[in-house]
């Protein structure tokens, strides 16, 4: 079974911490990180390998290509999904080189996950980091929880703004979901929580 926890709300999104990764996220749109290469040149592993698995490798293949480089700010946008991937849609996100990579460039990642899915107008949402997946470590992972729910309220900030002058419709988005591994859920659901409070809209 798996372990799920909303850890709180940010205008009126139900937040929540999941033990899933890209392929089984049960949501309208799973959105996952990928880089461009993997630190020590080896393959991915853990959930980021799972997805392309789940994907027959085609994931891989096409940053092989070139077709998606994983360079910092592309996206590759999938809607057509093999029946081993849970989620109805995939968002992958570029990260650019692990290489002096910190966890602060999360935040615009995240933003723009989360932007997509306002604009796609779907009810729920996930991201996988795929951090460890490709061999980065803790001096580089430090404070991702933080970065990522900034990355969530300031979309989610930018379109209620937006929604109050009457130039969008109401979001449809009820629950965005953080992917976590099992072994780091305890941590992960208090380190999000706290930085889901920290950004409480005023008067909230």
């Amino acid at each position: 079974m798996t372990r799920r926890q909303i850890v709180g709300t940010l205008h009126g999104v139900a937040i929540e911490v999941a033990a899933w990764d890209g392929s089984a996220a049960d949501v309208d749109l799973s959105c996952a990180c990928m880089f461009a290469s993997e630190l020590g040149g080896g393959p991915p592993v853990g959930g980021l390998a799972h997805l392309d698995r789940a994907l027959d490798g085609q994931l891989l293949h096409l940053r092989t290509e070139g077709v998606f480089a994983g360079q910092a700010g592309e996206t590759l946008y999938l809607d057509r999904l093999p029946p081993a991937v849970t989620a109805r849609a995939l968002l992958i996100l570029g990260m650019g080189s692990p290489d002096g990579w910190r966890a602060a460039q999360l935040a615009p990642a995240v933003r723009a996950a989360v932007s997509t899915a306002l604009a796609l107008r779907v009810g729920t949402g996930a991201l996988a980091p795929s951090m460890l997946d490709s061999g980065l470590g803790p001096d580089q992972t430090g404070g991702a929880p933080a970065a990522m729910v900034e990355g969530l309220a300031a979309a989610l900030a930018v379109h209620a703004r937006v929604q109050a002058v009457a130039l969008v419709r109401p979001r449809t988005l009820t629950r965005w979901t953080f992917d976590v591994g099992a072994a780091r859920f305890e941590g992960a659901v208090a380190a999000f929580g706290a930085a889901v409070a920290e950004h409480q809209p005023a008067g909230a």
